[in-house]
């Protein structure tokens, strides 16, 4: 029993060894479970604070973003309306302070070779062709008259005859000086439905063949005159006959030109040498290089100047076919100059007034003075037409016969309008009217091209009293005007479709035109606008939102220390 107890004793201490470091133990235990759910207290705050700064800083991360997409976007903005407002700005420079649109425009109708303009002016389609109108005067009582039975010489205008001219061009050669050297060809078809008498009717006229030589007779010297007029008497030939119009018109056979007086021809008609191709040639300039020359002739049968005149004013060549214009004189409404070959000289046209054909096509009307063939008293510019003339006429005819190889041709305007009444007081028959007998053209106001008008010209020969004739023109005054026939050239009837195209080329190309030019001001003007507005705009935005950046920074302060206070009183409470 003893040593049981003894045992007990023994082992004693070692249990209370053990018992005092368990206590310890679950003492120090106890000390860190409590330390620890502080420490855990602790952690869960700060997190919590945590978060919270981190929620702030991500709402100012996606305003920031937010704001930033926002500028970019105005930005784009801004690049697009300068863009924008760049090229309207050219555009608006373009269109209102140089002339490259016209100039784009006109230079679709400039010869260059090769080119389909060149083309076209070279072989136009027939829709293109225009209508020649022949008036011819009847002596209905020359017999009567020259037997003192008549006081006036009775003339009737009759016609028109109508015809339809096709014109080409042949012989072309294109130069290196940007000029094209041409010779024209025309046929024609006579159009019965627009006539008011036939190809074969007979009609009284002078003996243009005849009156001619006789002048020409005069300027030989005496064996050739006297061989000459005896012959030409053998003929017997009168100095009125009858022929048929084609006749007179497109030509016969004559025994007196057969003869050959300078002339070369056996035949003789008024209009024979209009017929086929021209004996005359023509240089004009193509303006490839300048468009202001563009259809000024430069050169008339090879040479620069002509030699029929006294000086070198109405020698010189510097107007323009009928055909078409130099569009710089139309813009400024100036003078044009048309050189007509049957006058061998220039002939101004004036503008008049703006006009509207077909309804609505807008053109320039032009007419040729009423002085064009005026006497040099009332016309100074027409002394060199007559200084070296045999007779330098009354106002209202001119002297061609330089032109017409020594034949007495004077022309007038048809029925001697706009002349002196001292050329047509022994004619009876003769009404002028500006309506029926002045030149006019219609010209289009940005090329220049005739697209409506009449072109009209009345041929007219003198009778001198030389010893051919004399005997059978007694009752005449030397340097009688006898008229022989006026023509009239104008558009043929224009179809639909041509009518179309002058439409666009008028109102509708100025349509366009005039749509750029505001079109480009009004966006030049918007885009400017919008630039200035986006830009005070962003302006405006960005100084708002530095201050709504300040508030939030103070927001985020203030909240940030809040929830500093928040944790250290939750630790303060937890202890």
């Amino acid at each position: 029993m003893n040593s049981d107890f003894e045992n007990v004793n023994s082992h004693l201490p070692i249990y209370n060894d053990r018992i005092k470091e368990e206590q310890e133990s679950f003492c120090t235990h106890s000390m860190d479970k409590n330390n620890s759910s502080k420490i855990s207290a602790e952690l869960r705050n700060s997190k919590k604070s945590e978060s919270l700064f981190n929620q702030i800083v991500a709402f100012n991360k996606r305003t920031k973003d937010q704001q930033q997409r926002n500028e970019l976007g105005t930005f784009i903005l801004l690049g697009v309306m300068f863009l924008l407002f760049v090229i309207s700005a050219t555009g608006l420079f373009v269109m209102w302070f140089t002339e490259y649109y016209n100039d784009t425009m006109l230079s679709n109708i400039v010869l260059a070779e090769n080119s389909e303009t060149a083309e076209s002016w070279k072989s136009p389609q027939p829709k293109y062709d225009t209508l020649l109108k022949v008036h011819i005067f009847n002596y209905t009582n020359i017999k009567e008259y020259l037997l003192g039975l008549e006081e006036k010489i009775k003339v009737e205008d009759i016609g028109p005859l109508t015809y339809r001219e096709h014109t080409t061009k042949v012989n072309v050669s294109f130069n290196k000086n940007f000029t094209v050297t041409f010779r024209d060809h025309r046929s024609y078809e006579f159009l019965p439905e627009k006539s008011t008498c036939g190809q074969h009717d007979t009609f009284i006229l002078p003996n243009v063949p005849l009156l001619t030589a006789a002048v020409k007779i005069e300027k030989m010297n005496r064996f050739k005159k006297l061989g000459a007029t005896g012959l030409i008497n053998s003929f017997k030939e009168d100095v009125f006959k009858r022929l048929t119009a084609h006749n007179f018109l497109w030509g016969y056979r004559d025994r007196i030109v057969a003869l050959d007086f300078g002339t070369g021809n056996t035949h003789f008609g008024l209009l024979m040498n209009r017929n086929g191709t021209s004996v005359d040639s023509l240089q004009i300039n193509t303006g490839v290089d300048d468009i202001r020359k563009f259809s000024t002739i430069t050169q008339f049968n090879g040479m620069p100047t002509m030699d029929f005149w006294s000086e070198p004013e109405c020698n010189r060549i510097d107007g323009s076919d009928a055909s078409m214009f130099p569009p710089y004189l139309i813009e400024n409404r100036t003078q044009l100059n048309v050189f007509l070959q049957v006058l061998c000289r220039k002939v101004p046209l004036e503008f008049e007034k703006e006009v509207t054909i077909f309804d609505d096509i807008d053109a320039l009307r032009y007419r040729t003075p009423l002085t064009v063939f005026g006497n040099p008293q009332t016309n100074l510019n027409n002394a060199c037409y007559c200084h070296n003339t045999e007779k330098c006429l009354p106002s209202g005819v001119i002297n061609a016969t330089k032109c017409y190889n020594g034949a007495p041709i004077y022309p007038s305007f048809p029925h001697f309008f706009s002349g002196d009444k001292e050329v047509y007081k022994h004619l009876e028959g003769i009404n002028p009217d500006a309506n029926l007998h002045q030149t006019f053209a219609d010209i289009h106001p940005r090329f220049a091209f005739p697209i409506g008008g009449a072109s009209r010209i009345q041929i007219n020969i003198a009778v001198q009293k030389t010893n051919l004739i004399k005997r059978q023109i007694e009752r005449f005054e030397d340097f009688t005007i006898l008229p022989l026939i006026w023509i009239e050239i104008t558009p043929s009837d224009y179809t639909e479709e041509i009518i179309s195209k002058l439409y666009i080329s008028t109102v509708g190309i100025n349509a366009i035109q005039l749509t750029l030019k505001y079109g480009t001001l009004l966006v030049c003007i918007v885009s400017f606008s919008l630039i200035i507005a986006a830009s005070y705009s962003l302006n405006k935005k960005r100084l708002n939102q530095l201050e709504k950046d300040g508030e939030k920074d103070f927001t985020a302060k203030y909240d940030i220390q809040n929830a500093q206070q928040r944790v250290f009183l939750n630790e303060y409470s937890e202890s």
